[in-house]
């Protein structure tokens, strides 16, 4: 199984909400592209530990676990970023 750092999530990156407040808590739902058949993200390169989905933020707005999303090759994604109440920021 072959994984690859995603351009949406990979190293570092931070969410925040619609007024620029780091996204504390925020939920990042992923999904195989154009369904809503939840698809399966790893937290390094190894592939072999899963995110939760969704993967929940910590209180700066960035993904736990190393702040990495790692997706799995020739699979298409949909991410979509809710804050911590549900509410949608983006898809």
């Amino acid at each position: 199984m072959a994984v690859t750092l995603s351009l949406f999530a990979g190293a570092g990156a931070q969410f925040f909400d619609n007024n620029g407040v780091p996204l504390a808590g925020g939920l990042i739902y992923t999904y195989a592209a154009g369904t809503t058949t939840p698809a399966v993200t790893y937290t390094s390169y190894t592939g072999l530990t899963l995110h939760t989905n969704p993967i929940v933020l910590d209180s700066a707005g960035r993904v736990p676990s190393g702040g990495e999303i790692w997706l799995l090759v020739g699979q298409s994604y949909k991410f979509i970023v809710k804050t911590s109440v549900n509410v949608l920021v983006a898809t």
